[in-house]
């Protein structure tokens, strides 16, 4: 079985979960960008491509390129305390959460605009961030889970721009893998424990699960909510089916349970008209995107011309796809990519290198 990335093989070994991983590109860093205009909406602010990428042998660390929309120039590139950046995520504010979870166990934080960290979290076992309307940075993390992949975790809410812990919430955390948020801000948790994988859900502000989703579900990697906050979770076993299976929104109803086009799935992410992406990565390491249509359950298309070990996969606020390529492990495909694609197209419109040899993307997110 090919894995996207060396260090994450030995995290999946060690943990049985099949992780994605990924590439990303960053040339020439041009200046830092300009603080908000006061008074402006954070929304209606420009949205950037963030790429953060790391080091398949190089042990140096990693960077986190901006790109403008659709990738077509470089904004700017952060290298400072960097480190691995396995996880990265955007608050409103344009604020950047870089998670180093393999070995270093810390989130660091980037004021937007900044260059250099703002501030540092310990978070030994931390696996992925994520954050609510008001901004709040939710943590997840599992330190007793380090190196056999099983344990108690904990989801930390930290108090947006500050290290002040507003709550940690343990009730209900297993293996927690993924993080996503709806649209009344209910927050999701995709645990992994065996053998009673769940998703928790917390109502805003709550400790405690407003309910658990286990229905379908045998090893979530990762989770995501469409318009409507229907809920996707991408199960990845490690030996049966890999599936992703639909929640009716508010509920434990399954509307869709999809195995079709699935194989050593990666990642999911899903656009403004509810279409739904799923990264996969076959034998020889190469792959291919399966797109689903709404209510349907075979792919409407895949797509294969760029993708070289796709992990890694964002939509943007125009509905263009970005595919994380970790890039096959001999020369000359010896960099990852990161490509855009336009909606409902097979061919990308651009691609770009990562900027070191042997470097790829490990993860993408948007903001301003």
């Amino acid at each position: 079985m090919i894995i996207a990335d060396l260090r994450c093989h030995a995290w999946a070994v060690a943990a049985a979960i099949l992780a994605g991983c990924t590439a990303a590109p960053s040339p020439n860093a041009v200046q830092a960008l300009p603080p908000p205009a006061a008074g402006r909406p954070a929304h209606t602010l420009a949205r950037y491509v963030f790429v953060a990428e790391c080091c398949r042998f190089n042990e140096s660390g990693g960077n986190i390129t901006l790109y403008e929309p659709a990738l077509a120039g470089v904004a700017r590139t952060i290298t400072d305390g960097v480190g691995e950046a396995d996880f990265i995520t955007v608050d409103g504010s344009g604020r950047l959460y870089a998670v180093n979870r393999f070995y270093g166990g810390t989130v660091t934080e980037y004021d937007r605009g900044s260059l250099t960290p703002t501030r540092h979290f310990r978070s030994k076992g931390a696996w992925a961030a994520a954050t609510d309307d008001s901004n709040n940075l939710y943590v997840a993390s599992c330190p007793t889970c380090l190196p056999y992949g099983s344990g108690r975790g904990t989801v930390v809410v930290y108090k947006a721009g500050t290290t002040k812990v507003l709550r940690t919430i343990a009730n209900g955390v297993d293996v927690p893998l993924s993080l996503a948020f709806d649209t009344s801000g209910n927050l999701y948790v995709a645990n992994s424990v065996y053998p009673r994988p769940d998703v928790s859900v917390y109502s805003p502000g709550s400790s405690r699960p407003l309910r658990e989703l286990r229905r379908g579900l045998n090893s979530p990697l990762a989770i995501a909510l469409d318009p409507s906050n229907d809920l996707f979770v991408l199960n990845n076993p490690s030996s049966t089916s890999k599936s992703v299976v639909e929640y009716q929104a508010g509920s434990d109803k399954i509307l869709r349970r999809i195995t079709s086009g699935l194989l050593n799935s990666q990642a999911l992410a899903l656009d403004a008209s509810g279409t739904l992406y799923v990264s996969n990565v076959d034998n020889t390491g190469h792959g291919w995107v399966s797109v689903y249509k709404t209510g349907t359950s075979a792919p409407s298309y895949t797509i294969t011309e760029g993708v070289d070990g796709a992990g890694a996969l964002m939509a943007d606020a125009e509905d263009n796809l970005y595919v994380a390529n970790a890039g096959y492990y001999v020369p000359p495909r010896n960099r990852g990519t990161t490509c855009v694609y336009a909606v409902d197209t097979q061919k990308p419109l651009h691609c770009v290198r990562s900027q070191r040899k042997f470097d790829f993307p490990t993860w993408l997110a948007s903001g301003p």
